[in-house]
């Protein structure tokens, strides 16, 4: 519904006419007191004009304020979601890691103890190897000596090929004796063939240790204490950030907040000046020649002609009471009785 002020918005309050009869005591005074409230409902127009243009910039301001309160929440968000999914993560992931390096440490430690007291007595082996190596040699070449073919022909029952003497050797060897030339063989190819195994048992020791060095595990506490660094810096801006962004809404709130009470300061502002305005208005429209329906205008001189504006009056008490008695009535109140009239 269209109230007073947006109906006669686009016509000054001159628009009003004036009464016709203008000549009697009676109507100057009333056509004064009119230009008095003429000049009043111009007044009232103009404010509500400026409080209209006010609100508009209320309402906009109050608009960005939002905008802002609710880009600087969501980026906050973002930062927390951010910290909660991947700084926290990283934090304890951090921890787990340190704690596996440095057993990574400890375990690559023993291990190249253990790979350094395992050459050494490969060594110590290889040394012994060689030894018995050698000693094959000696048993060998002694074989093939003709100085020891009696001994030799003894102990196996045979001669050796290299022996030309035509005596044959005893027809049995003692019963310790009969496996002799097969263990003869044996302690000369065996010490050589354990020569040959251990020499790359040795070799593969060795590069072991060398694999082992490469592998290189000290290099992952160097890695890891960079990684606690970056770790810890990244969480660290997260959480400064997160404060920055947590005081920048706390004041971006209260910029809200104070903005919508000014637009509702406004608001109201605006709107108790268009009542007013209104009132003006209507005192305008109604201060010339006010014809009051209530009032009985056929009746002669002696007879009242006033009863029905009384009955009207009435009804607007009886109005007024029923609304405000069901407003107590509401609040847990007591109803006013009811008078007679």
């Amino acid at each position: 519904m269209a109230t007073s002020y947006q109906r006669s918005s686009q016509q000054p309050p001159s628009s009003i006419p004036d009464c016709e009869e203008k000549d009697n005591a009676t109507q100057k005074k009333i056509n004064a007191v009119k230009k008095v409230y003429c000049t009043n409902l111009g007044t009232a127009r103009d404010n509500v004009k400026k409080l209209e243009i006010a609100y508009d910039g209320k309402e906009t301001l109050y608009k960005k304020k939002e905008k802002k309160f609710l880009r600087t929440q969501d980026n906050l968000s973002r930062y927390i979601n951010t910290e909660i999914s991947m700084g926290s993560q990283l934090m304890q992931a951090n921890k787990r890691i340190t704690t596996n390096v440095g057993n990574y440490k400890t375990w690559d430690d023993s291990l190249a103890t253990a790979m350094k007291g395992v050459f050494a007595t490969i060594k110590d082996v290889k040394t012994k190897v060689g030894d018995l190596r050698d000693a094959a040699v000696k048993l060998e070449n002694s074989l093939n000596d003709s100085c020891s073919a009696a001994q030799w022909s003894i102990i196996t029952g045979k001669n050796p090929d290299n022996c030309k003497d035509d005596n044959p050797p005893p027809p049995n060897p003692e019963e310790g004796c009969k496996d002799a030339e097969e263990i003869l063989k044996l302690l000369v190819c065996m010490p050589k063939a354990l020569a040959f195994d251990i020499d790359s048992i040795f070799k593969a020791s060795s590069d072991i240790i060398g694999i082992q060095k490469f592998g290189n595990v000290v290099s992952l506490v160097a890695l890891q204490t960079e990684l606690s660094t970056r770790t810890v810096d990244f969480d660290t801006l997260l959480q400064t950030i997160i404060k920055t962004r947590k005081t920048d809404l706390d004041n971006a709130q209260k910029d809200l907040v104070q903005s919508l009470a000014d637009r509702t300061d406004s608001i109201i502002d605006l709107y108790n000046q268009r009542c007013d305005y209104d009132g003006v208005y209507h005192t305008v429209s109604e201060i010339c020649c006010p014809k009051c329906g209530c009032v009985a205008a056929g009746k002669g001189n002696c007879e009242p002609r006033l009863d029905d504006c009384l009955c009207e009056v009435c009804e607007i008490c009886g109005e007024v009471r029923d609304t405000f008695s069901d407003l107590t009535g509401k609040t847990g109140g007591q109803q006013p009785q009811t008078p007679n009239t």
